[in-house]
């Protein structure tokens, strides 16, 4: 499968949440965005690639990935906390930044004049998540983002999202809590969800 040959060069303690998809097709809350978001960075294999949101199911891979592609990624946190946990992950052509809720929240960041290929969007507060989508919307080819049951079942919650400022929306909904990819640049073609199917 195209997801191994990454995951089996991550620590075992990273290693865990994608064993249980191999065995079972279906993961835990936390990390059902892998597939995902693995597949992605393999598929389009060019250009920045921006994470709101860290975490051990996707800092770890997504470093790993983007520098055996000498790519650029930059990785947004406002958890100081969580923040400090990935800071050893910065380095050469991985950035990390800290950046609090009232800064993130301003449209004329810096890092919202990039260009990034792919973004994934896991971040919290969780009511950051849909301004953060409709500030790179027109800078992200495709964006990935988790815990979007609520978008395909039609339910309110905290993250209060809303696509439809975006072309093209496609929903896995096989592994909840649900992931989402979702463009208003580029048509997402079946190239891309080649490895998915009854999704």
């Amino acid at each position: 499968m195209i997801n191994d040959r990454y995951i089996d060069l991550l620590k075992d303690k990273y290693k865990e949440s994608y064993s249980w998809y191999k065995e079972n097709k279906l993961l835990p809350a936390f990390s059902s965005h892998q597939p995902v978001l693995i597949h992605l960075l393999n598929t389009i294999k060019e250009g920045k690639v921006l994470e709101f949101g860290m975490g051990y199911h996707s800092t770890p891979i997504m470093s790993l990935i983007c520098g055996m592609q000498n790519r650029e990624l930059l990785s947004i946190e406002t958890n100081q906390e969580w923040y400090d946990l990935f800071l050893n992950y910065e380095g050469g052509i991985h950035k990390i930044l800290f950046i609090n809720e009232i800064e993130l929240s301003k449209w004329d960041h810096k890092l919202f004049e990039n260009k990034y290929s792919v973004a994934f969007i896991d971040g919290s507060p969780a009511e950051l998540r849909q301004s953060f989508l409709e500030k790179i919307k027109n800078t992200a080819n495709y964006i990935i983002v988790h815990d979007t049951e609520c978008i395909v079942q039609g339910i309110k919650n905290c993250y209060a999202y809303d696509f439809s400022m975006f072309k093209y929306v496609f929903h896995f909904k096989s592994n909840p809590p649900m992931t989402s990819l979702i463009s208003n640049l580029d048509k997402i073609d079946k190239n891309v969800l080649s490895i998915f199917q009854n999704e």
